[in-house]
């Protein structure tokens, strides 16, 4: 029996295992770096080992000591590279620990692409067929037998990394090379390999479980055909698509699979479905990031009879039978172009979860971070997995829209109205998916339309004011007066906020005997004003709008949440600081990274969408391109340079008026990160901090009312078409 369990992954993963672990009565190690020093998977087992630099997770040796040092006698990998690393499998064995896993040879077997589909063909699954791409280029061969598009794959790779679309044979050797570039830097392995595109092809999936003794259950499928650039967004089971019949081919086949190397644990058989037929893509081996919706239909718990299996226990001869329906989003801190974000997570709370990673639950929070967590630069950026069970499809997807909806997510950008779009899209509530969907419908309305956003930077600024009254009676400054009093009553208070769609808001309103008189805003009451809460009344609605802001730590955003739409607003300040003109044709990294190459000099003529900079972010590449002819007047880095966030890469001055493209650059603009005059910093002193906005005239310097670590294992291999310049999107994984 296992008396100590360490959990050789971070996040959300290692959480749900502990808790399974607590009550099984198995005590519980974490491990973690410097950059999850207090992150809370760390803070939650029963010990931690520290490990030191943030990619000390990937390092086998530093896991077996930490199993050593905290006398575990088992380890779990829970997901991530580690966890399908035949060398890692057989170092914990040999150390005389137990293994949460299939056997080394298992995961072997199934470690390289090309030679798992070789033995999935002789146990009869169905494959496509394997294109060999030459270890250094591809060859005039190699392409003349792309009669069709194809996907170049990295054969030891997942996750989307190494994977690049290719419809002209003429643009296999740049895709082969990126490809291969990003598999090295992920895997430290560059073999590929192309197969066919099966466009419009669905991503269907095998839970498996088999013990020591011959037992394979086959627990049914699930749908994980929304994807974003080949990464999994959101996932269900059972699948839309699958009728009885070909739920039995599907497990049939997997069962076969699991069955031809042995293998025993927890994994995952994942298939293309089209109207061809369905083929083997890649078994997983190991617990999948979307297994909550399995366990959730097949009320079992995985990681508990994973452990049971580890522990020689005999699985039942039939596996339970399903009930009802689940959905999964993957929240992530990221724009909307996929790209992650980092920053402190001030507030994090998701309404109606009844249970977090808990079974049973009818709303499930698998998280790995909590308020106040910093999402960093090192891992995967996904904050949580937001689960929904239901009777049927339909109420799962209007429960998980629902609470996704009303979540209070304050801190970096998420993709949060990306999935409440998706999952109230009449084409998903329809079942008419396939791996292509989100490049078909690539951005959803924000759930807070144009009218919302005016509602809220009123109910912001009113909030402000509210706050300062507020502050001015705890400190006994005119405590008495209303808020921007003045001796002018004509004139109004003025608050300005930014939006995040890059627009200005400016809100100009009176207090008076008579109630509220807001510019713009006719027919609009206001029912009550607090630092955190503003209650206004339009048409005969009444609305309810929550304000916070966090000056200590991030003062310049203000999160407004009601029914109507979350909104973010950005305070303009009444005395701004002299901030840079940017050049028109300035190019900012758009996240932190890593230069990896620059495509360009400077003076060379590029045109529109012509790559300049290649930036690595989180072991994926990111091509960063031209907003319009020209020519490169700036580089300001070279390659291997760190670069954060915001940070310009270089400059393109746009073509001269008559010339492609052309248009003279914007006068007084000077290249970024340059002051634009010798008022540069005179003015900082004299700047009233806005914190809900600063109003012309009123009480300044106080904050409306109010109040990381990502997971470390997500995969998909599916086929569609790539949008966008940037093939990446996600985050390493340990």
């Amino acid at each position: 029996m296992i008396g100590r369990l360490l959990v050789a992954n971070r996040g959300e993963i290692a959480r749900r295992v502990f808790r399974t672990c607590r009550e099984l009565g198995i005590e519980t190690v974490a491990v973690f770096t410097d950059a999850d020093a207090s992150a809370p998977h760390t803070a939650e087992a029963d010990q931690a080992v520290r490990l030191g630099a943030p990619l000390a997770y990937l390092d086998p040796e530093r896991i077996v000591e930490a199993a050593r040092r905290s006398g575990a006698d088992a380890v779990h990998p829970g997901y991530g590279f580690l966890s399908e690393n035949a060398g890692f499998a057989r170092a914990v064995l040999d150390a005389g620990l137990t293994w949460i896993g299939p056997s080394p040879e298992a995961v072997a077997a199934m470690g390289r692409k090309i030679e798992a589909k070789a033995l999935m063909a002789e146990a009869g699954v169905p494959v496509l067929p394997t294109i060999p791409l030459s270890p250094d280029a591809p060859t005039r061969t190699t392409e003349t037998q792309l009669t069709a598009p194809v996907l170049v794959k990295a054969s030891a790779g997942g996750g989307g990394r190494g994977m690049r679309v290719v419809r002209d044979p003429a643009d296999l050797a740049g895709a082969v090379e990126s490809a291969r570039r990003e598999a090295l830097s992920a895997f430290g392995d560059g073999t590929l390999f192309a197969e066919p595109l099966l466009e419009g092809a669905r991503h269907i999936e095998v839970q498996i479980l088999a013990d020591a003794h011959g037992t394979v259950w086959a627990l049914g499928e699930r749908e994980c055909s929304i994807q974003r650039r080949h990464q999994k967004v959101i996932e269900e089971a059972p699948s839309p698509a699958v009728t009885p019949e070909l739920r039995r081919e599907l497990s049939e086949a997997a069962i076969r699979a699991a069955r031809a190397i042995g293998y025993q644990g927890a994994g995952t058989v994942e298939f293309l479905l089209s109207d061809e037929g369905f083929f083997f893509l890649e078994m997983n081996t190991r617990l999948q990031v979307e297994h909550p919706v399995t366990e959730c239909v097949y009320g079992v718990d995985l990681v508990r009879l994973q452990i049971e299996v580890a522990e020689g226990a005999h699985l039942a001869a039939l596996p339970p039978s399903p009930v009802g329906h689940a959905i999964e989003a993957r929240l992530y801190a990221e724009d909307s172009e996929g790209r992650p974000q980092s920053g402190v997570l001030h507030r994090f709370e998701v309404p109606g979860v009844d249970g977090e990673f808990g079974l049973g639950a009818r709303l499930r929070l698998d998280s790995g971070v909590v308020s106040g967590t910093e999402i960093g630069v090192h891992y995967d950026p996904m904050l949580a997995k937001v689960v929904s069970y239901g009777r049927d499809r339909a109420e799962a997807a209007r429960r998980l829209a629902g609470a996704l909806a009303r979540a209070r997510i304050h801190g970096p950008t998420t993709n949060r109205d990306l999935l409440v779009g998706v999952l109230r899209h009449p084409d998903f509530l329809s079942g008419a998916l396939d791996t292509g969907f989100l490049d078909r419908h690539p951005a959803p309305a924000p759930l807070a339309g144009p009218e919302a956003v005016r509602l809220s930077a009123l109910a912001a600024a009113l909030a402000g004011a509210a706050a300062n009254r507020a502050a001015a009676r705890r400190h006994g400054v005119l405590g008495g007066l209303p808020s921007g009093w003045r001796n002018v009553p004509s004139q109004p208070q003025r608050t300005a906020f930014g939006t995040e769609d890059g627009g200005r808001l400016e809100i100009a309103y009176r207090l008076t005997r008579d109630g509220l008189r807001a510019e713009g805003f006719e027919g609009v009451t206001l029912v009550a004003a607090e630092p955190g809460r503003v209650v206004l009344e339009t048409a005969g609605l009444r609305h309810v709008f929550e304000v916070a802001a966090y000056p200590a730590i991030d003062p310049r955003m203000v999160h407004v949440d009601s029914p109507l739409g979350a909104v973010r607003l950005t305070p303009v300040e009444r005395l701004p600081e002299p901030a840079a003109h940017v050049t028109p044709g300035a190019l900012p990294a758009p996240m932190p990274g890593t230069v990896l190459r620059v495509e360009v000099k400077p003076g060379d003529m590029v045109e529109a969408g012509q790559p300049v900079v290649v930036l690595e972010a989180m072991k994926m590449e990111h091509l960063i391109v031209s907003p319009a002819s020209g020519t490169v007047a700036a580089l300001h880095v070279t390659p291997g340079a760190q670069v954060e966030a915001g940070v310009p890469l270089a400059v393109i001055e746009p073509s001269p008026p008559g010339e492609p493209g052309g248009g003279p650059p914007e006068e007084g603009t000077v290249e970024p990160g340059r002051a634009t005059g010798a008022v540069a910093g005179a003015v900082a002193d004299a700047v009233a901090d806005a914190v809900a906005g600063t109003e012309t005239g009123g009480e300044t310097g106080a904050e409306p009312g109010g109040e990381t670590g990502g997971e470390t294992g997500g995969e998909t291999d599916a086929h569609g078409p790539e949008t966008g310049a940037n093939p990446g999107g996600e985050a390493t994984r340990p």
